[in-house]
């Protein structure tokens, strides 16, 4: 489904609501709030940088495996790109931080994504900044990403093993995410 909003487009695959769906069947309707809102502020770090550095917000993309805001097409510098990538993690890590004599639950739960997103997967805000960094090292983008294919599917099997599910998915799908950009890139 696809909506604009001015001119932004807003695109939900048939992933997130059925994501979403599970997630309700399986949890508590405020643990899955709970989620939400974390990546919701997540979002807002990065729109709030791309709204200061007038990249401008493109594309919201809600997926099975979360949301992601897509930039105008401009030129930013290598700061401002590291600025952008940089905000989403910071700002669950700032919530993380206030958080954690208040609601420690949430507070983990900040901290999780904030240190998860900056994991040196390409399609994670880690592997993005590592792309800005190394664009003229493609060698080293490479052995990055498949050093991370090799790790994901360790923690993969690891997970699997340990029958935690959502964990397991999520590995699989980075790992075959780093695969595709090692071979179709």
């Amino acid at each position: 489904m696809e909506l604009r909003l001015g001119g932004c487009r807003i695109l939900l695959d048939f992933g997130f609501p059925a994501v979403l769906a599970v997630q309700l069947l399986l949890w508590e309707p405020h643990q899955v709030g709970r989620v939400l809102l974390a990546v919701l502020v997540h979002e807002l770090g990065h729109g709030t940088v791309m709204a200061l550095t007038g990249a401008g917000v493109r594309e919201i993309r809600l997926h099975a495996f979360g949301v992601q805001l897509r930039t105008q097409p401009c030129l930013l510098s290598v700061p401002e790109e590291l600025l952008l990538y940089g905000s989403g993690p910071a700002v669950n890590l700032l919530c993380a931080l206030v958080l954690w004599h208040i609601s420690p639950e949430t507070a983990q739960l900040h901290l999780g994504l904030g240190l998860f997103n900056l994991l040196p997967c390409t399609v994670l805000d880690g592997g993005a900044a590592l792309h800005c960094l190394w664009a003229a090292h493609p060698q080293r983008l490479r052995g990055c990403s498949w050093c991370c294919t090799v790790l994901l599917a360790a923690a993969a099997v690891w997970m699997g093993a340990a029958r935690v599910p959502v964990p397991c998915v999520m590995a699989v799908y980075l790992g075959v995410s780093e695969l595709s950009e090692l071979f179709f890139r």
